[in-house]
């Protein structure tokens, strides 16, 4: 999920639409710091993002300031542990005051569907710089793909059969900049990995975690999802997709207008999802349904159900031949699937927002 921060930062340099200010939706899918407002449009919501589909951040809140050392969360074990239904980083520590005190005790931890929640010490949480490094959980929730440091390269583990790849293809800490993104195929045998979305210089890429061979990610595109030997990428504020198989090739289709929070493609093969910007913008709770194939619009859809005290964030995996799957956030964090003839919104499970900094859900974009 997101496709949101880059894809406005997007709009502001090729196509603006708003002013930088006009773009900011706060509270949605915050991927940087307040040091970093200066490089980007907003606090937004990923998960997105490809792929992988919707990975959120929180806004920030008033965190009691909790000591580490009382946490008993295991860590991680070797093996079969199940499949996972969301993965999330731990805040900083903070002060009474709400200063932060101590940013080394972040981690990256995964629940299962059992309800068990494990540290992943494995994966990276930021690099020397500080800047943020991504996780990513396939669509069935049974792949785990990180970045290692001591491997330095990415690391897919099969939660299900407790098979571990690491790829050969390696990847230096200092490659991973601001705005670093991270998708795994359901098979675990790609990751879309981009060191920095949106930018020219530093391209994205297709890397086979197998053999380490590599396919360049087209200038600013953005992975949504890898299934079945293609990867969706999409370019905001334009805005193209280009269905790419994982071997390279295909072509792009330019959309009637500027849309962000992209699904996958449905079941039908033909159609996804995604909000209009200016909708998002304005805060209507519409979806518009988009014919993958033409670029245009098939409808748009007013979504009924959702909490009234909450968000809502980027459309990601399919629930069935005509329900997507969306997050929303108030006092209580949730996926709901939402039904794209009608607009009902069907609750499907809660999010424990605890002290949890970023969130990342199964198939969405790691940010």
């Amino acid at each position: 999920m997101t496709r949101l921060r880059e894809a406005l930062s997007g709009l502001a340099e090729e196509a603006p639409l708003v002013s930088l200010a006009d773009a900011a939706i706060a509270g949605h899918r915050r991927r940087r710091r307040a040091t970093m407002a200066a490089t980007t449009v907003a606090t937004v919501a990923a998960l997105v993002a490809s792929a992988a589909v919707a990975t959120v951040v929180w806004p920030r809140r008033a965190y009691p300031a909790a000591p580490q050392s009382t946490d008993t969360v295991a860590d991680l074990p070797d093996g079969k542990v199940g499949a996972v239904q969301y993965g999330y980083k731990t805040p900083c520590d903070v002060s009474a005051d709400q200063q932060v005190i101590n940013c080394r005790v972040q981690e990256w931890r995964v629940v299962t569907r059992a309800g068990t929640t494990y540290r992943v010490r494995q994966a990276l949480v930021t690099t020397r710089k500080g800047d943020r490094v991504p996780i990513a959980i396939s669509r069935d929730g049974r792949m785990l793909a990180y970045y290692s440091r001591e491997a330095q390269a990415h690391v897919v583990r099969d939660l299900v059969t407790g098979a571990v790849t690491t790829s050969p293809f390696k990847v230096k800490e200092e490659q991973i900049q601001i705005g670093s993104q991270l998708v795994v195929s359901d098979d675990g045998r790609y990751v879309g990995f981009d060191p920095r979305v949106g930018s020219k210089r530093d391209t994205g890429l297709l890397i086979d975690v197998r053999t380490g061979k590599t396919v360049p990610i087209p200038d600013k595109f953005e992975v949504i999802s890898i299934k079945g030997g293609v990867a969706e990428l999409v370019r905001y504020a334009k805005t193209d997709m280009w269905l790419m198989p994982v071997t390279g090739g295909g072509k792009r289709v330019r959309f009637d207008g500027a849309f962000i929070g992209f699904s996958e493609i449905a079941p039908d093969g033909r159609t996804l999802v995604a909000y209009d910007h200016k909708d998002y913008r304005n805060k209507r709770q519409l979806l518009t349904v988009l014919d993958a194939k033409t670029g245009r619009i098939v409808r748009k859809v007013p979504i009924r159900g959702l909490p009234k005290d909450g968000g809502f964030h980027d459309a990601s995996i399919w629930q069935g031949p005509s329900e997507v799957l969306i997050l929303s956030e108030g006092k209580k964090a949730g996926t709901y699937a939402v039904d794209v003839e009608t607009g009902k919104a069907r609750h499907v499970a809660d999010c424990d927002s605890g002290r949890k900094d970023t969130l990342i859900l199964p198939g969405a974009d790691g940010k």
